[in-house]
């Protein structure tokens, strides 16, 4: 029997198995290496820029001028409310500014600069390196509690850029991938309200339940920054039951509080008294006590950052201290809040694009045992030492400080004058 000639024809099953196998294997080039790069459990459809992000250090030049560009941003917030309780998260604030700084043009990108103090690539990498430095205390826990604060210092910050059926410039998704390490999500219009609520809870622990960004018909683009903060202090105050008479603009209130005796950073000023409660070697608090009749918001920046150099440079000394616990929570229209900030022109995210939203929402809490906190900050563009203790009783209004003090980044500020109502 002679062979058959062959034809190069090949049975129809043999084709079609050969066409699976380089379908799969297509698929598992393309979609899983999106897939593994999208970080803070996104979902399929998650897209990134090309680039891996930088790993810098605190010797990055301009940390310390971003630092303090942060905090002045955020007092800034703080002092154009008229609310009796007010709070804001520089760090969330200033990283969010930053992620518009990557598409910002002409003098919106002039603005933006003068805002966060720096230009160019020595801008994106001193906030990236600030960033990077807490990134040993990431951690996500599903729900954290102010009572019973966790062990470890838990300080969780993610950034990502949302696309409603909208192109993304990619520039500007490389460089937020570079130095912010944010993925970015393409998501329907009909499915983006959901996607941001449901990302603002995960983040934040339920802290914060939803966004503060409203998606309209004009909406594309969305950016978003969350912050989750939960740490015990060190020395916890051994009285969790005090009640203190609290002078408030509206009078003198009984406000629940705190209080012990512990070792710790104390200093004092011609305007203010401080301590520095510490969480760990690196984060702490600091608690600013302006003079009687001084209002907390008309200290400046620099009086801030005076009171913080201080605290610094002091050493441990046994101070007796009474405050009040804390929960307070704002939502903060940001393009109000700072008219001097110009984000008309974010051509470099969509063609045409401009800022149609920009707000924050904070909730920061305080008891006995430690503190918690969360921030989300979304951006929307649409297109067109003495022997015997030291006493600080705060019973007035006060500022509350949550930094890093390495760089005296600050995570959150507070000026209290009501502790004991609830902030609208």
């Amino acid at each position: 029997m002679s062979t058959p000639p062959d034809t190069g024809r090949r049975p129809i099953g043999s084709v079609i198995t050969i066409l699976l196998i380089a379908v799969v294997t297509v698929v598992a080039m393309v979609v899983l290496p999106l897939l593994s790069r999208s970080g803070g459990g996104e979902q399929p459809g998650t897209v990134r820029g090309t680039a891996e992000p930088v790993q810098l250090g605190l010797s990055t030049d301009g940390v310390d001028t971003a630092a303090a560009a942060s905090e002045a941003l955020g007092w800034r917030v703080i002092q154009a409310d008229d609310a009796p309780n007010r709070v804001v998260s520089p760090s969330s604030l200033s990283i969010s500014l930053a992620m518009a700084a990557e598409g910002a043009r002409g003098v919106s990108q002039a603005s933006v600069d003068e805002a966060l103090g720096l230009s160019g690539t020595g801008r994106s990498e001193a906030y990236s390196a600030l960033r990077q430095a807490l990134e040993p205390y990431d951690s996500l826990p599903g729900q954290v509690d102010v009572n019973e604060p966790p062990a470890e210092p838990v300080v969780h910050q993610v950034s990502r850029v949302v696309a409603i059926e909208q192109r993304v410039e990619q520039p500007f998704l490389d460089t937020t991938a570079r130095y912010f390490d944010a993925a970015a999500l393409e998501v329907s219009r009909d499915s983006a309200q959901s996607a941001l609520d449901a990302w603002a809870g995960q983040h934040t622990a339920g802290l914060i339940e939803k966004s503060g960004i409203e998606v309209t018909p004009n909406t594309q683009v969305v950016t978003q920054d969350a912050l989750l903060f939960a740490a015990a202090w060190r020395q916890p105050f051994a009285n969790d039951k005090a009640v203190i008479d609290f002078a408030g603009p509206d009078g003198t209130t009984q406000v629940d509080a705190v209080g012990g005796v512990l070792s710790v950073r104390y200093a004092e000023g011609e305007r203010w008294q401080a301590v520095r409660l510490p969480y760990d070697d690196n984060l702490a608090a600091d608690i600013i006590l302006p003079t009687a009749g001084v209002d907390p918001v008309s200290l400046t920046a620099e009086q801030l950052r005076a009171a913080g150099e201080a605290l610094s440079s002091a050493e441990p000394t046994q101070v007796s201290i009474v405050m009040p616990r804390l929960d307070l929570t704002a939502k903060t229209d940001l393009t109000e809040a700072l008219p001097d900030v110009d984000l008309s022109d974010l051509s470099g995210i969509i063609p045409g694009g401009a800022s149609e939203q920009w707000v924050q929402q904070v909730r920061l809490q305080v008891s006995a045992k430690g503190t918690v906190g969360a921030a989300l900050t979304e951006g929307a563009v649409a297109g067109s030492t003495p022997l015997e203790p030291r006493t600080l009783v705060v019973d007035r209004p006060y500022v509350m400080r949550v930094l890093d003090v390495r760089t005296s980044w600050p995570l959150f500020l507070a000026a209290s004058a009501a502790p004991g109502a609830d902030a609208e």
